[in-house]
């Protein structure tokens, strides 16, 4: 393997994105994971823990192998797996009232203080939005985005995405993101 331009391995058979699922507790990052990866929403906790593990789906569109490793709320291994990811993947419970500090401290301790690369793209998914009514998870996502942005600053490329790991609904587009395709059907 040869490291490509975006400091990740490349093979004869193309590009390779890493990308690290992170997020608030409870807010399902283990389990857009498994949806990524399987089209299914992880129903067991033996298929929760497995999202722990590298793992990868090869998207043919992309035209890339992709992948995934569920850390979710686990800041102690945040530090460990941060610094290798090409793309940062943010979750957040849009099922919950939005805690602008809570939030902003858990994302400047992932993108100020656990190794990730300058430049390293970050996709925020807001989950489980298939639990709240429209009005509402529009209300918290700008919410979220707002604490976020005002972390982050100016200097990173940020993506905010609505999704729902139980029903897939806006899961597809969100790994397009992830790919770096924003093309949206």
């Amino acid at each position: 393997l040869e490291k490509n331009a975006m400091g990740g391995a490349s093979s004869s058979a193309g590009k390779e994105i890493r990308a690290v699922f992170i997020g608030m507790p409870g807010a399902g990052a283990k389990s857009l994971v498994g949806r990524a990866l399987t089209g299914e929403c992880p129903t067991t906790p033996a298929e929760l823990e497995a999202s722990r593990e590298w793992r990868s789906v090869r998207r043919a569109f992309e035209q890339l192998e992709l992948h995934l490793l569920g850390l979710g709320s686990q800041t102690g291994l945040w530090a460990k797996h941060l610094p290798g990811a090409q793309v940062l993947v943010f979750v957040i419970d849009a099922s919950q009232d939005i805690d602008a500090d809570r939030l902003s401290a858990a994302f400047g301790s992932a993108i100020k203080d656990c190794g990730l690369a300058e430049g390293v793209p970050v996709v925020v998914l807001l989950n489980k939005m298939d639990l709240v009514e429209t009005s509402v998870g529009e209300e918290r996502k700008g919410l979220a985005s707002a604490a976020l942005g005002a972390t982050c600053g100016p200097v990173r490329q940020c993506r905010v995405c609505s999704v729902s790991a139980l029903s897939g609904d806006g899961v597809d587009e969100a790994v397009r993101v992830i790919c770096g395709n924003t093309l949206t059907f």
